[in-house]
């Protein structure tokens, strides 16, 4: 299958990269940084991700999207903000607008576990850090580019996942209703995850939260 990923540069987006190849698929890694380089047999894009035209390159002839952007922060202190705080807003307009002008249906993406409806099934001690650090402006970014693109005419699937971690593919996956204690889940898992999808025919629950550990 020919995969493109998004963010391929970032902790998740190295996974979806490295795990893609390994399972056998043609895989397309667009990135901003200018240095990142790819595992042998992958195609890499560098550009805007939040220009139309690039974005169209990179799609043009794929068989599915698999977003792994996100925000980057300097810390969680309250005062701190993205280095571009409306990236995830005009990135996602552009990506949806170049996979609709190219006719690419499919679209795979990260939020987090507390974006949106989510937050209301998270354990009260997480409620308030969100509500009072940095994450706070990063979760009302998600929340926006999720409404972007579940309001699309794309099949879409957003996972929600729990805290990450930089540990191996256990292949212990759950999907949950909400989080207990310390919730965590490896990028390496979160990838594999998605890329199972890939056989699902349509993406029928379209928002699922996703962990190893701290399930409900």
């Amino acid at each position: 299958m020919k995969i493109v990923v998004l963010g391929a540069s970032g902790g998740c987006g190295q996974q979806l990269v490295t795990l893609g190849r390994q399972r056998g698929h043609e895989v397309t890694a667009v990135v901003r940084s200018a240095t990142w380089e790819p595992p042998t047999g992958v195609r890499v894009l560098r550009g805007d991700l939040t220009r139309e035209p690039f974005l169209r390159e990179a799609v043009r002839g794929q068989d599915v999207v698999m977003s792994a952007l996100g925000l980057r922060l300097k810390g969680l202190a309250p005062w701190n903000k993205p280095e571009r705080p409306d990236f995830l807003v005009a990135s996602t307009a552009a990506l949806l607008a170049a996979m609709k002008a190219e006719g690419v249906k499919r679209l795979l993406a990260i939020s987090a576990g507390g974006v949106g409806e989510s937050l209301e099934k998270m354990p009260g001690a997480f409620r308030a850090m969100i509500a009072m650090t940095s994450l706070r402006r990063a979760y009302a970014e998600l929340a926006k580019m999720e409404t972007a693109m579940l309001t699309s005419d794309l099949d879409v699937c957003i996972c929600r996942p729990s805290g990450l971690t930089d540990g191996p593919v256990t292949g212990s996956v759950k999907l949950t209703e909400g989080y207990t204690g310390r919730a965590t889940i490896s990028r390496a898992d979160v990838a594999a995850w998605m890329l199972d999808q890939l056989s699902v025919p349509v993406f029928t629950d379209r928002t699922p939260m996703i962990s190893v550990t701290g399930v409900a």
